[in-house]
This record gives structure tokens, C-alpha cells and sequence, in this order.
């Protein structure tokens, strides 16, 4: 009898392990597992794991800021108005509905996260301003249709920006101000 197989049996390590089917010690401890049993605790399995990939999978406010703001340094396209198209697809702004505007700060996360302490001032509520200035490229899909393909137009600027921090990060850019 194998290591792990014998660990099973006299105390395993996870306690519904034993009553899941697809376990090569399954239904020995005694045979007392009826089918229902185990399918209802296959089934808990099933639950968990899926729960726990798609919390695997999703993203924090943070790293949804980060994905759909900042690009430093600046992505090199031809022209600003390729560059509002290719980033916007490339960062998922336009999958099934343009998204109407979005603006890409051109500073690393760690420097427009200052703006959530020392780096900032109170607007209201959430929301802090900057103290000091970003390089910005705001997009803005242009013509009426908010249905791929999307086409951008590109502003770009210098300026101060507010947005919203929660728990030191930032989680929301509001405006450029």
C-alpha cells in the first residue's frame, strides 16, 4: 500500500477527501458512503472550485485602475489616434460596448498611488487631487456608435487629475482637473 494512500485511510488531511468519488480511497473507510453521499459532496467540491477560480480570476479595483489608466511608459504607436484604438482593445475597453472616454496616465503606479497620500489633497469624500501634474492621453470614441469597431479620438495633455483611493490605493480616475 502506498504512502499517501495509507495517510488517507487512518487520517487524511482533507476530511471530505475520503468521501469523494473520484479518490482512489473513496468508499474504503468501512462502506458506509452511499451514492447520494458522495455526490452531494462532489457537488460541494464543484461549488468551491468554481467559487474559488473565479475569485482567482478577478481583479481587485486596484488592478482594474491600473489596466484601464496607466500605461507607463507610453505605449510607441505611429500617431495618437492608433494609439487610443490599440490600447483601448488591447485593455479590454472594447470587447462588446465602446467604451465612450477613458484617459491613460502616463506615470508608473507607485507615483499616481502618492497621490492617495502625501502626493494628494482632499476633494471630497474619496476623491484627492493631485499636487502635481501627469502626462495624460484622454481617448473619446468618436461617432455615434457604441459598438466595435471602436474608433478613438486622442487628446493629450498635462495635467492634475482626481481620483478615487480607497485603502491607500487608487480605484477610480475621475477627472483631469
Amino acid at each position: 500500500m502506498s504512502k499517501w494512500r495509507a495517510r488517507v485511510e487512518t487520517g487524511p488531511l482533507c476530511p471530505i477527501c475520503p468521501s469523494l468519488p473520484f479518490l482512489p480511497t473513496a468508499g474504503l473507510s468501512g462502506g458506509r458512503d452511499t451514492m447520494a453521499q458522495r455526490g452531494h459532496h462532489l457537488m460541494m467540491m464543484l461549488v468551491w472550485l468554481a467559487t474559488w477560480l473565479a475569485l482567482a480570476r478577478g481583479e481587485t479595483r486596484y488592478e482594474k485602475f491600473l489596466r484601464q489608466h496607466v500605461d507607463y511608459p507610453k505605449s510607441s504607436v505611429p500617431d495618437s489616434r492608433t494609439y487610443c484604438n490599440q490600447m483601448m482593445q488591447r485593455r479590454g475597453m472594447t470587447s462588446s460596448v465602446c467604451k465612450f472616454t477613458n484617459t491613460f496616465v502616463h506615470a508608473n503606479g507607485a507615483t499616481i498611488t502618492t497621490v492617495c497620500g502625501s502626493g494628494g489633497t482632499s476633494a471630497s469624500g474619496d476623491l484627492r487631487d493631485s499636487k502635481a501634474s501627469f502626462t495624460l492621453t484622454t481617448c473619446r470614441l468618436q461617432g455615434g456608435s457604441q459598438t466595435p469597431p471602436c474608433n478613438y479620438n486622442a487628446d493629450t495633455s498635462t495635467q492634475h487629475i482626481r481620483i478615487a483611493c480607497v485603502g491607500g490605493l487608487p480605484v477610480h480616475y475621475d477627472k483631469s482637473i
